[in-house]
């Protein structure tokens, strides 16, 4: 179950281009700091209706009106920019060609839907505009439903709407938000997986936590194995003395090697991982075979 703004697209740059777009639109002069008021003030509003205080058809109404009784600008009306900035914010959603790839690699395994918190008029045309809406079994938008994550009457829609009955522990929720989206899913007994791209939530009850949605594909269709503690003891020890290793390993059928140092390991997501002093990091399970060097033979 994918989130859609900010999990799939950039959200922050479709808005921010539609902002700015919208105030052309209707002759307005754009000052730098209008932006970062808008978004207070909307995300303000958006928390109202996630806790059933508002609906959204005052967040259509309100969301700019607030803004321009904060900016003095009284020529304006809140509910017609509203409707003109949606239709922008349509035209400037776009979606990274790898993330197209993915979903269609995923889709031969897995059942995927969307579950997103937003306005009908425009999530599903920016679905389509991003071409993806045939990648989903289902589509669950919160204005379409009555219901917003992290509701769990959102949830009750989400499940009911796959094909086929599936457990609750073979479901993963992939989205931005700790609220909407991780809390919304752990509530529901379901598994998480949290997109952090600058890394800033320390402690986390996700499953899963990666900076970019990108790093699913390895991690759902390559599935880890753990490795023998007897050669984990190994790794360590190579990697506490400094010593030069060479390491045979096969990555993506191909086989390759690498005569480095073991700078150090470590555990992301339930998966082991070497840190080479070559820069580069490679999972433990992917290593064929591991031996010691000596100082000359590294340069032979």
């Amino acid at each position: 179950m994918f989130d859609f703004d900010n999990t799939l697209v950039d959200f922050h740059k479709a808005s921010l281009l539609a902002f700015g777009q919208t105030f052309e639109d209707f002759n307005l002069k754009l000052q730098p700091e209008y932006y970062s008021i808008y978004e207070k003030i909307n995300g303000k509003i958006w928390n109202d209706f996630e806790q059933k205080l508002i609906t959204t058809v005052d967040i259509r109404k309100s969301r700019f009106k607030l803004l321009f009784e904060r900016l003095n600008i009284e020529s304006v009306d809140g509910f017609e920019f509203n409707a003109k900035y949606l239709s922008n914010l349509v035209k400037h959603t776009t979606v990274r060609p790898e993330v197209i790839n993915m979903l269609t690699k995923l889709k031969a395994h897995f059942k995927m839907s969307i579950i997103t918190n937003g306005l009908k008029e425009v999530q599903r045309p920016r679905l389509d505009k991003c071409l993806m809406t045939h990648l989903f079994d289902s589509i669950i938008v919160s204005d379409e439903i009555g219901a917003a994550k992290p509701d769990l009457a959102f949830f009750d829609v989400a499940i009911k709407s796959i094909p086929n009955t599936i457990k609750k522990d073979k479901i993963l929720v992939i989205g931005d938000s700790l609220k909407s989206d991780i809390a919304g899913g752990i509530n529901y007994g379901l598994k998480t997986c949290l997109i952090d791209p600058y890394d800033s939530f320390l402690l986390v009850n996700a499953d899963i936590v990666v900076q970019d949605v990108l790093e699913l594909e390895q991690l759902l269709l390559d599935v880890y194995q753990p490795i023998d503690c007897g050669f984990y003891d190994y790794l360590e020890i190579y990697c506490m003395r400094k010593t030069t290793v060479k390491i045979d390993f096969t990555e993506i059928s191909n086989q390759a090697s690498v005569i480095t140092k073991i700078e150090n390991l470590f555990t992301k997501n339930k998966v082991e991982f070497a840190k080479l002093a070559n820069g580069t990091t490679i999972r433990l399970d992917i290593i064929r075979e591991l031996s010691p060097i000596s100082d000359r033979e590294q340069y032979i």
